[in-house]
């Protein structure tokens, strides 16, 4: 089925989520209509009915006098879609294994050499883009399309911090052993196998994430996780 054009107001929203997901736009930063139109190339309408769309989503907090502005990441909310994410996460993986195809297998392959790659030049930031794809190739087989929404919505709420947490080398290559053997595991089909994996690295990331987060000493940082 061909998918219809997008809307000025969804490419908008698009647009603005992306930013708020990569940390362009900042917990606290202000959206001011007339400014986020001239830069986007539009109307103030569409920018409205954006900010209203992410209000309801969470993205977004409007107080009166102040405007709006993107909503801080709490440290307990973060703990909580971790958590879920532990829970859910390795099922997901799980339930995908038998219905990826060789051309997939070859573009997670592909992923990991990337990511290789991003290690060598020190770029977390790429890193963590191509980790993303590498997750989201993997999700996209599983027939559980109502779990696989939950966890796409999880995962997109988390990664609003994303981008005050810089993996390590070793952390990051340490991940890259644990994608291996997944691949591993989608080639000889073993469910059993994907899930062990899948768990083993949601246990030892976030275990590491949640304790540079609490750790986090720079005034900065606190203020904009509200710890």
């Amino acid at each position: 089925m061909e998918r219809k054009p997008m809307t000025r107001t969804e490419w908008v929203y698009e647009q603005l989520k992306e930013a708020i997901l990569s940390g362009k736009i900042a917990p606290g930063e202000r959206l001011v209509v007339d400014q986020l139109a001239r830069e986007l190339g539009t109307s103030p309408i569409p920018v409205r009915e954006t900010l209203r769309r992410l209000e309801a989503e969470g993205w977004v907090e409007s107080k009166p006098f102040v405007g709006a502005r993107v909503s801080y990441v709490k440290l307990e909310e973060l703990e909580e879609l971790l958590t879920i994410r532990l829970a859910l996460e390795p099922i997901l993986a799980r339930t995908s294994v038998q219905g990826v195809t060789q051309e997939a297998i070859e573009e997670l392959e592909r992923l990991v050499d990337e990511m290789d790659a991003s290690i060598e030049k020190n770029n977390p930031n790429e890193y963590s883009r191509l980790n993303y794809e590498f997750h989201r190739v993997l999700y996209d087989f599983s027939p559980w399309r109502e779990l696989h929404r939950i966890v796409t919505t999880v995962w997109e709420k988390s990664a609003r911090s994303r981008w005050v947490f810089v993996q390590t080398p070793q952390a990051m290559m340490e991940s890259q052993k644990e994608h291996r053997e997944m691949i591993k595991a989608i080639i000889e089909r073993d469910e059993d196998k994907m899930e062990k994996w899948m768990r083993t690295q949601k246990e030892r990331a976030f275990k590491t994430y949640i304790s540079t987060l609490k750790q986090a000493s720079n005034q900065e940082l606190a203020k904009s996780l509200q710890i």
